[in-house]
């Protein structure tokens, strides 16, 4: 059960699961049941994937995460084996229910600021003219886009966000949690339905579909803190666009109030 290549298996079926069922669900829902109404739900009405968009995006994010998978199913079996110092632990009493409570919220920062940084790095115009144009082919989202990038990319989103499980000592079930909750919610970011978020720290699925539509700005994940704090939160009265770099956009002479969009 904890063999190599047990784990390995386990970890890329899970990811495709999370993927197909949460994703299958908002396909099925709205662009198949709901196909006739896009007005009432859709982030962008007019704008559709192509069929051969779709199934493109589909393949590549199966793909991803399937070597997503391989990679996690390698980081447990070394976890498991102590093939190199991890400090992740398996009991809540080794470090105390305080303890653990306190650095699940920091993972869950932590995770956050990085793919932010991550992110960002991403929309350096080298990094995004080699890399990271692959996934802005797909102004308009679907559920299957999530992870539909270029392998560079996505190894730098997961190395990223990993660094800091090698330096602080974090609970095995948080760990689990806070990558499970973000590829969850990236999925349902990337549905290009309009939806808005009960938790107040998850931000509505227009702030990342507009990420889409206009490029360079609102590159947070699921804290809006980021894009506030550095000024790439998208504002009114700004002018934005595929080589408008920087995520601050250029003012725009359209008469519009330079403010913070609401979401």
């Amino acid at each position: 059960m904890d063999s190599w290549g047990f784990l390995v298996i386990v970890s890329v079926l899970s990811g495709l699961a999370i993927l197909w069922i949460v994703g299958g669900y908002y396909q099925i829902r709205y662009y198949i049941l709901r196909a006739h109404e896009p007005e009432t739900w859709k982030c962008q009405p007019k704008r559709h994937l192509r069929k051969e968009q779709l199934h493109q995006a589909m393949r590549l994010s199966s793909m991803n995460l399937a070597i997503g998978g391989f990679l996690s199913g390698t980081f447990i079996w070394a976890l498991l084996h102590d093939k190199f110092p991890i400090p992740i632990y398996l009991e809540v009493a080794e470090y105390g229910w305080v303890y653990t409570i306190f650095s699940s919220l920091l993972l869950f920062v932590l995770v956050d600021a990085l793919a932010y940084y991550a992110h960002r790095l991403l929309h350096v115009r080298f990094m995004f003219k080699r890399y990271h144009c692959w996934h802005h082919r797909y102004v308009a989202t679907s559920p299957f886009v999530v992870t539909a990038m270029h392998p560079v990319e996505f190894l730098i989103f997961q190395g990223t966000t990993f660094i800091p499980l090698f330096f602080i000592p974090f609970w095995s079930g948080a760990v689990i949690f806070t990558y499970v909750y973000a590829l969850v919610f990236n999925i349902i970011d990337h549905s290009g339905v309009r939806l808005y978020s009960r938790w107040p720290w998850q931000g509505a699925t227009m702030f990342h579909d507009d990420h889409h539509l206009h490029f360079h700005v609102n590159f947070g994940q699921h804290l809006a803190f980021w894009d506030r704090f550095h000024g790439t939160h998208r504002r009114t009265g700004r002018r934005y666009g595929v080589d408008v770099f920087g995520g601050k956009g250029e003012p725009d002479d359209s008469g519009d109030k330079d403010d913070l969009v609401r979401y």
